[in-house]
């Protein structure tokens, strides 16, 4: 009688593993932004001061500037030529129109005229109030605004630690393959095969 041997191995796995490392683990230090703004005062004092302008006061004495002696002499000036004009033309027109008559000396007129304006001669005095100077004063005063300064400090902190991690591995391979064999024997198992 012919009898069946098997022999068999199972087939073998095996991992290869490398677990994960932590090389160095630190915690990151906070960055601070500071302000150094020192604080200044950057006050300053206007003094007092008292401006007199005595121009109208001297004014009413005769001592003008030029400006205004200018403009008085310029318009009494306009007056007086004006009218001189008039005195001559009617002065003219007298002569042109009686002249020719009989008895009208021109000359004689001429000379009683100006006798005449000699011995009338007035002299004329006015008062007036003097003006007074203008005062104009100024108070001392502080001006100037202050600066507080900025001497602060702006903390950043960093929210994760700077780590180094090298992450494990696991490899499965087959370490053995395994088998499964048959043979026949004749009359009895092949127990040591």
């Amino acid at each position: 009688m012919l009898y069946l041997n098997t022999r068999h191995r199972l087939p073998q796995i095996a991992i290869r593993q490398e677990w994960g490392k932590y090389g160095s683990c630190a915690a990151v230090p906070a960055t601070v932004h500071t302000n150094d703004r020192q604080a200044k005062s950057n006050k300053g004092i206007l003094q007092s001061a008292i401006e007199i302008n005595n121009y109208p006061s001297r004014k009413a004495y005769g001592a003008r500037n030029n400006t205004d002696y200018s403009l008085e002499r310029g318009k009494k000036g306009l007056q007086d030529v004006q009218s001189a004009i008039s005195a001559k033309m009617q002065t003219a027109l007298a002569h042109a129109t009686e002249g020719a008559k009989r008895g009208n000396d021109i000359s004689s007129r001429a000379k009683s005229e100006m006798l005449s304006e000699y011995k009338s001669a007035e002299i004329v005095f006015s008062f007036e109030l003097m003006a007074e100077p203008e005062i104009t004063a100024t108070e001392a005063e502080v001006v100037g605004e202050p600066d507080e300064g900025d001497v602060t400090a702006e903390i950043e902190p960093v929210n994760s630690p700077k780590v180094e991690y090298t992450p494990g591995s696991a490899e499965t391979y087959l370490a053995d393959k395994g088998f499964i064999r048959h043979w026949v024997t004749e009359n009895h198992y092949d127990i040591y095969a």
